[in-house]
């Protein structure tokens, strides 16, 4: 894994450097701040209806959090994908549950829901970009898109398939979905994500000289995917290097490479920036609703005679 992670960097290096380092100079501009600003923002957006995806799971499942409950536990599964391994993230996850009063079997539980729905929707957008970054070696990504639809229209499914699974290997079934149609919110919003999370790589893209049209189904489609492959690869935190290899090839289609590899360098740079303002800001709401609770005076109970 280091050295992918060292080979990755040098490559970064290389190509952004390369031609004068015009691509750097793109961003540095006045006018592109405003792209940069606005990314970011897309990319809070993003994380808050990623947020919003995991309370609809956890609903589904019979536990309803409310929206500071719901980013604890999502930004606890955050801080688990930047380290190496599949398991800390559900093991941050569990954690945080146990303080928030969900048991530790039905976080698990949600957990893998929320990573399948993350998976399938992230392949349905995906096949924005796969036209023109696949040729005609895109129809497979119609199998996702289908599975999407399923949990659309039929959220049960999931659980029965499971139950299905778990009597094969002689194990007691998971728990049963407490209200389905939460879980079909939950598939709906992860897909908004999606959509909107990739509006900020398409932003960049724009900023660093992409034709605007051409850009927008690459970038939206691209980010999706690329996600959801880096996901796969447990022992990458975060899926670092394979995720902006997969950004900048797709990239690639409609911006020079150095161009690209910035692109995506940015993209995990206005990320992070986003996750610690919506983090910060939460807390901050968090506190702000905690202090005003404890000062209201206590109304006193009246009594009849």
């Amino acid at each position: 894994m280091a050295t992918f992670l060292i080979a990755a960097g040098v490559g970064v290096v290389r190509a952004v450097t390369g031609e004068d380092m015009q691509a750097l100079h793109l961003l540095g501009r006045s006018e592109v701040r405003w792209y940069l600003l606005t990314a970011v923002a897309a990319s809070s957006c993003w994380l808050l209806l990623g947020i919003q995806a995991w309370r609809y799971v956890l609903a589904a499942l019979g536990s309803q959090l409310n929206l500071f409950d719901g980013a604890r536990v999502c930004f606890a599964a955050i801080v688990g994908t930047y380290l190496p391994g599949p398991w800390f993230q559900a093991l941050a996850a569990v954690h945080v549950g146990r303080r928030i009063g969900v048991e530790p079997r039905r976080m698990v539980v949600a957990y893998l829901l929320v990573a399948v729905v993350n998976l399938l929707s992230a392949a349905s957008v995906g096949l924005l970009a796969a036209p023109l970054v696949l040729q005609g070696h895109w129809a497979w990504l119609v199998v996702p898109v289908v599975l999407s639809c399923t949990v659309v229209w039929h959220p049960r499914g999931v659980i029965q398939a499971t139950a299905w699974a778990a009597r094969l290997l002689r194990r007691e079934p998971v728990t049963q979905l407490v209200e389905p149609r939460a879980l079909r919110l939950a598939m709906l919003c992860q897909i908004c994500a999606w959509m909107v999370g990739g509006v900020h790589l398409w932003l960049l893209a724009v900023a660093l000289g992409g034709p605007p049209l051409k850009t927008l189904s690459v970038a939206v489609g691209a980010y999706a995917f690329a996600s959801a492959a880096a996901a796969l690869i447990l022992v990458l935190p975060d899926g670092a290097g394979a995720k902006d290899l997969l950004i900048v090839g797709a990239l690639t289609v409609a911006l020079p490479v150095p161009a690209a590899v910035v692109a995506a360098v940015a993209s995990r740079a206005c990320v992070i920036v986003a996750e610690l303002l919506v983090g910060a800001g939460l807390l901050l709401a968090w506190r702000i609703r905690r202090g005003r609770q404890v000062g209201r005076p206590a109304v006193p109970s009246t009594v009849h005679t």
